[in-house]
């Protein structure tokens, strides 16, 4: 689990079959581009036009611009398991004016980010359930354009703005719980049923952030 990827990441353009596992991803942070990661474009993933790709029990922190981008078209990506934390953009989706793209998104503690948590643009699909969202100053989960997404038992804790939608984009939420949260909290539409897609078994969100603070991020059994 001591495996680490220091002012580095990983870019994924047009590519399949990708798994990403049980590394530390961290520091391209460029003190002339504080605080809008405007200029340098080092995210921790960033995946262009790339399908079936998991990304699980990682610690990717303090990136410069994104620490995870799913870009232009990727599909069939699954976030499992991830310490996302400490950036100013955290998981960016979208970049495309297709609505083709199927994402699940499931326990990761994604904490002290600013907006992007994630921003899901249109993804035709976007499940995302048990994740642990603490310190939140931007916005949370953000349903963009023709999204559709389904949010289900996570817990969050002081996050502004902890679950919104587009006019165009649909939310249907169960089972969460907001701690110390402002702002919205704005569902509509009936997206999808994520279980005609897979099988798929839902923690009750008062015990995701113990489960979090002990199993996300890289693990020692992992690959034994």
């Amino acid at each position: 689990k001591n495996g680490q990827i220091v002012n580095g990441g990983f870019n994924l353009n047009n590519v399949s079959n990708i798994i990403i596992r049980n590394l530390q991803i961290r520091d391209t942070r460029m003190a002339d581009d504080d605080p809008d990661d405007k200029e340098y474009d080092y995210d921790g993933i960033q995946m262009d036009t790339s399908h079936h790709v998991w990304i699980d029990h990682n610690y990717i922190v303090r990136m410069n611009d994104g620490l995870i981008d799913s870009r232009k078209d990727t599909s069939y990506l699954t976030v499992s398991w991830n310490v996302i934390a400490e950036g100013h953009k955290a998981f960016g989706i979208g970049w495309t004016d297709n609505t083709t793209a199927r994402i699940t998104i499931h326990h990761n503690w994604i904490h002290h980010n600013d907006v992007r948590n994630p921003s899901t643009d249109n993804v035709a699909y976007a499940h995302l359930y048990n994740n642990y969202m603490q310190n939140i100053t931007g916005y949370g989960n953000y349903s963009r354009g023709h999204t559709k997404m389904v949010i289900e038992n996570t817990y969050y804790e002081n996050v502004k703005d902890p679950y919104y939608r587009d006019d165009t984009a649909e939310i249907r939420q169960s089972g969460s719980i907001c701690v110390s949260c402002s702002g919205q909290r704005e569902t509509g539409g009936s997206a999808f049923t994520p279980s005609s897609f897979y099988s798929y078994r839902l923690d009750p969100a008062s015990e995701v952030p113990g489960l979090l603070r002990t199993y996300a991020g890289p693990q020692a059994p992992i690959g034994l």
